[in-house]
């Protein structure tokens, strides 16, 4: 069954509801094995423990091509990918949150009843896929007002150089070694993004999204580094809004400072701590991407698709995971619980 992101939580809920509250996720590959674990209390809050992290994940990919091959080793994410995650799901801060946290404060909240210009976020590709600006509460719509009753941003600015980069992927058609390697999970993955290609599939719907659902410009420039950042120099010389650029690219946010453009790199820990207490919402981020780009996750008695054949654009604008029901007591209460949401929703 096909369920949204915003509806992990009924997942969760009906795994709960059958006592398991210590919820393993899974790669399928013995190799790699248990990922996080996340242990549900009723109190709404969720600890994540990293069961492996960023650097033992790491050891644990890099003995994966000698054993099973580069194709299943370039299927994986990288550990700077894995880690990512966690800070997408808002268990991990940035390396550098202070130096964020200080650049918007001096170029943010402007006070637009005194006729400042709104200020608006440009986002790098490398930023694009893990929803940044809302997870540091500086996102138009969802982001925290300061003592004013101020935005910290008041949109978005986004390139068409960095849509172009986003715009591409390699679709997997050599499944049959992956399903050697990892298991009978992965024939489901023929004809769909392969390895980091989901990584950028995730960025391109994000910026699809802001496009629908937040006050964006677009910023009409070239791909690359150069034509990206002259693009934004235009704009905020010719518009009566100042855009403010976040890259995990450090070079980029030099090019972007030269030219005037504020700009801010964001750097990524090397690692993670063992555990953190987040809350059930967080935990359905962390699965999704997870899923995602990992392609499949078990947990007890469901498999998580993130991608499978079929999976279709329509799929990936609406955020959907394929839930497999291995056990026969779980898609009942499922198809129940989806049941009464929808009902509620609807009245």
């Amino acid at each position: 069954m096909h369920v949204k992101r915003q509806r992990l939580m009924v997942l969760l809920n009906a795994l709960y509801d059958q006592g398991v509250d210590s919820i393993p996720i899974e790669h399928p590959c013995e190799d790699i094995g248990e990922l996080v674990r996340i242990e549900l209390a009723d109190n709404g809050q969720a600890t994540v423990r990293f069961t492996q992290g960023a650097i033992t994940y790491q050891d644990n990919r890099e003995a994966i091509p000698a054993k099973h091959g580069e194709p299943a080793y370039k299927d994986l994410p990288d550990a700077q990918t894995y880690t990512r995650t966690m800070i997408a799901s808002g268990h991990v801060e940035l390396k550098n949150i202070d130096d964020v946290t200080e650049f918007v404060r001096r170029y943010g909240y402007a006070d637009l009843e005194a006729g400042h210009d709104p200020v608006v976020i440009g986002l790098d590709a490398n930023i694009m896929p893990w929803r940044l600006p809302e997870v540091l509460g500086i996102d138009s719509e969802t982001g925290d007002t300061d003592e004013k009753n101020r935005n910290a941003t008041n949109g978005y600015a986004l390139a068409t150089g960095v849509k172009e980069e986003l715009d591409w992927y390699f679709k997997q058609h050599n499944t049959h070694e992956l399903t050697a390697a990892f298991g009978k999970e992965f024939e489901r993955l023929d004809n769909q993004p392969a390895g980091a290609n989901r990584e950028g599939l995730l960025g391109l719907y994000e910026y699809r999204r802001l496009r629908t659902n937040r006050t964006v410009d677009i910023v009409e420039c070239e791909t690359g580094d150069e034509g990206i950042v002259d693009g934004y120099r235009e704009f905020n010389e010719e518009s009566r809004k100042t855009a403010i650029l976040l890259s995990n690219d450090r070079g980029f946010v030099e090019r972007g400072r030269d030219a005037g453009v504020p700009s801010q790199v964001v750097e990524y820990p090397v690692d993670m701590p063992r555990k953190v207490t987040g809350s059930w919402t967080q935990a359905t981020e962390l699965l999704y991407y997870l899923a995602v780009l990992f392609g499949v996750v078990e947990l007890p008695r469901v498999t998580v698709y993130g991608v499978w054949n079929g999976k279709d654009g329509r799929n990936w604008q609406h955020e959907q995971l394929d839930v497999d029901c291995r056990s026969p007591k779980i898609e009942p209460q499922l198809d129940r619980d989806f049941r009464i949401l929808d009902t509620a929703l609807s009245s």
